[in-house]
């Protein structure tokens, strides 16, 4: 990467190469060790594990952090939660005048990661999780309520098949990522609890953006090597679909194909 010409360089070059003098960083490999992440990382080893009780290494946890099955914010929104990078809870005990917002005041427990995505009684967290549920029982009839190493490990977790791996990565992926952000807009920007109707509402966008993403994708024409296979799309989403046997055989050529929740 170095002397790479600046004219020539791509936005997704010129990230990998941030990112990696990043890593290169002392303090960056301090991060690595620090007692929270080394926790964290435990807890996604776990959940990831094998019906044999066999855990990933942790490189296979942090390579999940470049996935591109995983939307980018989203890569470093959990590479963030794993190193609990995230200023919430106990990060506000110390500072004076402060402390306050280290408090769940819904629930009146110290906020953590875990509590936000998992546990907390606000609007958002609970009803993500059953529209997450409700198109996995769709796919695979059973519901989907993640631990909080779960979602850390979420892009490595191994299912049946490609396709349903797959499509457990993203809804839990992208489900948390939805909490997360309905939170800060609740407690930074200080909006209060969305409505259940605006919250039904996004996750269904969210959803469907990524299944429009997926057949956008699977144009070779236009993404050639990088294109997404058709039966890789169709096995992902299979039994999820709005109108499902109603569709053509190639509906992943055509972009407007929703998911059936809702």
């Amino acid at each position: 990467l170095p002397g790479a010409k600046l004219q020539a360089m791509t936005q997704a070059t010129a990230y990998k190469i941030i990112r990696k003098l990043k890593m290169e960083k002392p303090t960056y490999r301090e991060l690595l060790n620090r007692r929270a992440t080394m926790e964290n990382m435990t807890r996604a080893k776990a959940a990831a594990a094998s019906d044999d009780g066999e855990s990933p290494p942790a490189r296979k946890i942090w390579r999940s952090t470049f996935d591109k099955d995983i939307s980018r914010s989203i890569r470093f929104f959990l590479w963030m939660l794993i190193h609990d990078g995230y200023k919430v809870g106990k990060f506000w005990d110390n500072i004076p005048t402060c402390q306050q917002r280290g408090q769940c005041p819904r629930c009146g427990v110290h906020e953590s990661m875990e509590h936000i995505l998992t546990q907390c009684g606000e609007p958002g967290q609970k009803e993500v999780w059953d529209l997450a549920s409700e198109l996995w029982r769709m796919k695979t009839g059973n519901d989907l309520r993640p631990t909080i190493g779960q979602i850390m490990a979420g892009g490595v977790t191994k299912l049946v098949d490609p396709g349903t791996t797959r499509l457990h990565k993203i809804l839990i992926t992208e489900s948390a990522h939805l909490i997360w952000r309905l939170r800060n807009e609740r407690v930074i920007q200080q909006t209060g609890s969305a409505p259940l109707a605006e919250i039904r509402n996004r996750w269904l966008k969210t959803i469907n953006n990524r299944l429009a993403i997926d057949c956008a994708m699977t144009d070779e024409f236009k993404y050639g090597k990088k294109a997404l296979k058709i039966s890789l799309v169709k096995r992902t989403w299979k039994k999820t679909l709005k109108d499902e046997r109603t569709l053509a055989r190639d509906w992943p050529k055509n972009i407007g194909v929703l998911v059936g929740v809702g």
